[in-house]
């Protein structure tokens, strides 16, 4: 840092190149990539209570880390992302409505500031520091390790299915009486995804839940739904087994799909979710025409997960709500202009719906957010106030802020 900061280099910072955004993660031949990489070990306190992690580690290898020990940690729910940059913006983890946000059991970190000088922050020293890096992006100085709360917790039950698209409004239907039956639920996790590509079934639901209990009753909503196969048989297991069914330690894909994704959480509301899929189902054909593949994600967030989430800088509003996400995959360059442009519409549908039905939030998610979207803004504006202060009191010079090539910047907030 001492030398890019002498240089006054252009700089940026990977930990696993997972951020689909234009520069958050690269830099062009005249800059200086820090890659994490080689940040990756793993080491669990001897009392299991806490577990520091490098930021380059795959949460797969710490699932597999903790494999045998009997305790979890509430890190990603793919196996895929690195530790850094899912943590830098948040998380949504497996346990995300026990214990909150993945960044929410961060106890302590290790940083290296613009200076160059290495410390660590914790709720006795440099306390600020800590919760301004739990959800506040790369704003501070390079963070080389989390140490995150471990969980008491082992085999769990989980299983996964597919289904074709004509199943979707089953699927939808479905969703909207889950989220209202597992709005005081903290055992239960879902992940969800709804497709209209009709050439193989896209569309899934993955069930998880924290007890070892086959096929609990919370999920009744989607048992009768006929699915078309099964992704992940039901299993009683730990997260190393179920990472075990799709890590894939290699990201981005060799060669590239190129990649968007607009996040758009909204309260739990029934006309939102109806509304918001047919705009979906109208944008996913247009997508289709031009060879993109677009889906439709549901992220349950109950008030539970938001409580535990307080401690963060993220000012969540306590109710039951959904961080919808819908992703597009497209492979030409010459289709970036009009993959983006479809992507910008979702997003509008989505909150006008919201905001026609009461139901509009005004947080976006920073790790499922594209570059035209108000992330930092959206914790509040005394959250960004307090971050902007402890910007400048840890990197007084701006190097952070001038020198970084892209990324959730408060100077660009």
């Amino acid at each position: 840092m001492n030398i890019i900061a002498f240089t006054q280099s252009t700089f940026s910072i990977r930990s696993g190149g997972h951020d689909f955004n234009v520069n958050h993660s690269s830099v062009g031949q005249a800059g200086v990539l820090i890659d994490m990489i080689n940040f990756n070990q793993t080491t669990l306190s001897t009392d299991k209570k806490t577990m520091t992690i490098g930021v380059g580690a795959r949460w797969g290898d710490v699932y597999q880390a903790l494999n045998g020990s009997g305790v979890s940690v509430n890190g990603a729910r793919s196996p895929n992302p690195a530790v850094g940059g899912q943590t830098l913006g948040g998380g949504i983890g497996w346990f995300s409505n026990l214990v909150g946000v993945c960044a929410a059991s961060v106890v302590a970190l290790e940083v290296v500031l613009a200076n160059s000088s290495i410390i660590r922050a914790d709720n006795e020293t440099n306390s600020g520091l800590l919760w301004a890096l739990t959800g506040g992006g790369p704003n501070y100085g390079v963070v080389t390790s989390f140490t995150y709360k471990t969980l008491p917790i082992d085999n769990m039950w989980f299983e996964s299915r597919l289904y074709t698209p004509d199943k979707n409004q089953l699927l939808l239907n479905a969703l909207v009486t889950y989220n209202e039956m597992a709005i005081n639920e903290t055992k239960a996790n879902i992940i969800y995804q709804l497709s209209e590509d009709t050439s193989s079934p896209q569309s899934f639901v993955g069930f998880l839940y924290l007890d070892p209990v086959e096929r609990p009753s919370i999920f009744r909503p989607f048992y009768d739904i006929p699915q078309h196969s099964t992704r992940i048989n039901s299993t009683i297991g730990n997260l190393a087994k179920l990472a075990s069914f799709y890590y894939n330690p290699v990201y981005p894909q060799t060669p590239p799909s190129r990649e968007y994704v607009v996040s758009m959480p909204h309260a739990i509301n029934n006309a939102t979710y109806q509304e918001s899929y047919a705009a979906f189902s109208i944008y996913s054909k247009q997508a289709a025409a031009f060879g993109a593949a677009m889906n439709y994600g549901s992220q349950p967030i109950t008030p539970s997960a938001v409580q535990a989430s307080s401690q963060t800088p993220l000012n969540l509003t306590h109710v039951n709500q959904d961080w919808v996400h819908v992703t597009i995959e497209w492979n030409s360059p010459e289709n970036d202009a009009r993959s983006l442009e479809l992507m910008q519409r979702m997003g509008e549908s989505i909150l006008s719906s919201a905001i026609r039905h009461g139901a509009d939030l005004p947080y976006r998610f920073m790790n499922d957010a594209y570059n035209g979207q108000r992330v930092l803004p959206s914790y509040g504006a005394g959250n960004l106030e307090k971050m902007w202060s402890i910007a400048q009191a840890y990197d007084p010079k701006g190097v952070f802020q001038r020198l970084q090539n892209g990324g959730w910047l408060l100077s660009r907030a």
